[in-house]
């Protein structure tokens, strides 16, 4: 088993659909939060450059209202999509709440809308 085959099976992602994405806000600008794991996010590109040599401040803001303090880091660009690193790990209790709402609210994904 390849290493990125390891680490996608150990670290769950969880992809936010259109109207739910939350904000990760910044003193840089806010950006859309398209997925979310335990140590990385993937956020859209809003036109401001995160740093890959510091962390950068802000909050997780989700559709709830709650609010998770963290820091980011680069770690690369994919097309129009920032994959950052995250300073303060987001808990696994908070993705599976957000994850168990969204269920809750739209149910199961089909396979073509993944």
């Amino acid at each position: 088993m390849s290493e990125s085959e390891s680490n996608r099976r150990s670290l769950f992602r969880l992809r936010f659909p259109l109207d739910e994405q939350p904000l990760f806000v910044t003193e840089l600008g806010d950006y859309t939060v398209l997925e979310l794991a335990e140590k990385s996010a993937r956020l859209a590109d809003n036109g401001t450059t995160l740093c890959n040599e510091k962390w950068t401040t802000g909050v997780v803001r989700l559709k709830t209202g709650a609010e998770i303090p963290t820091t980011v880091k680069l770690s690369r660009i994919d097309d129009d999509q920032l994959v950052v690193l995250l300073g303060q790990n987001i808990t696994l209790k908070v993705i599976i709440a957000e994850q168990s709402r969204l269920l809750a609210k739209y149910g199961k994904p089909r396979p073509a809308d993944k």
